[in-house]
C-alpha cells in the first residue's frame, strides 16, 4: 500500500471519513468487520493482513468492507480510534478532579498499568513495533490516541495542584507514568517475566511509584 494512503488513516474525524457516502451503514456489520480486522491484524501483522481474509473472518463480502472503509489503512485507523474511544471512556470514569494527589495518582497509575499489561495491549504493541519501520504513521497514530491522551489527562490534574509545585506538569506526568510502567511491560513483551505473577504486583508497583513521586514533589 502506498504510504500516502496510510497517512489518510483517520484521526478524531476518521469515523466520518471511514464510511463512504451513500446507503446508511449497517452497525452490526460495521462492528463485525472491526472485530475481524482486529483479529487478523494481530495474527498476521499489518502488511500481511488482506481485505479478503478480513472479509472471510467477518462473514461479509469484500465489497461490503469497502462500503464501510475506503482502504486497509482507514480500517486500521478505525480500530485504533475504537480503542482510543474506549480508553477515553476509561479515563473519564477515573474522576480524579476532586481527589487528593495520592488518591488520584494511585487511580491513574493502576488504570495505566493494567491497560499496558493487558494481553490485547501487548499484542497491539508488538504489531506496531513490527510494522513501524515500514509504516511510521501507525506508531504515530497509536501514540496520539493512547499514551498522549493519558499524559494530557494527568498533566491537567497536576497543573491544578499548587501544593505539588511542579514547573512542568506534562513532563512530571510522563515521568510518573514511566515510573509506574518500569520494566514490567518490557518483561512481558520479551517473555522474560511470568504474566500472571507480574499482573498481581500492579498495586504494589503503583504504591511504590506514588510514594517516590510525591516525595520528589516535597520542598
Amino acid at each position: 500500500m502506498r504510504r500516502q494512503k496510510l497517512k489518510q488513516a483517520p484521526g478524531k474525524s476518521g469515523a466520518a471519513k471511514a464510511v463512504r457516502r451513500g446507503r446508511p451503514v449497517d452497525a452490526r456489520k460495521h462492528a463485525k468487520i472491526l472485530a475481524a480486522a482486529n483479529r487478523v491484524f494481530l495474527e498476521q501483522g499489518y502488511g500481511a493482513a488482506s481485505m479478503d481474509l478480513i472479509a472471510r473472518q467477518a462473514g461479509v463480502s469484500k465489497i461490503t468492507i469497502y462500503a464501510h472503509f475506503s482502504n486497509k489503512a482507514t480500517l486500521f485507523g478505525a480500530i485504533v480510534e475504537d480503542l482510543a474511544a474506549r480508553l477515553t471512556r476509561a479515563i473519564d470514569q477515573l474522576a480524579i478532579a476532586g481527589l487528593q494527589p495520592e488518591q488520584a495518582l494511585r487511580r491513574v497509575g493502576a488504570a495505566y498499568l493494567r491497560l499496558a499489561l493487558a494481553s490485547s495491549s501487548l499484542a497491539l504493541h508488538r504489531l506496531i513495533v513490527a510494522e513501524t519501520a515500514r509504516h511510521p504513521e501507525l506508531g504515530q497514530l497509536i501514540h496520539r490516541s493512547g499514551p498522549q491522551m493519558i499524559v494530557a489527562t494527568l498533566a491537567s490534574y497536576l497543573a491544578g495542584r499548587a501544593e505539588l509545585k511542579l514547573s512542568n506538569p506534562k513532563l512530571a506526568a510522563e515521568q510518573f507514568l514511566g515510573m509506574v510502567l518500569g520494566h514490567r511491560q518490557l518483561g512481558l513483551l520479551l517473555g522474560a517475566m511470568p504474566a500472571a505473577k507480574t499482573r498481581k504486583t500492579i498495586d504494589q508497583t503503583v504504591d511504590h511509584a506514588v510514594r517516590l513521586f510525591l516525595k520528589g514533589c516535597q520542598r
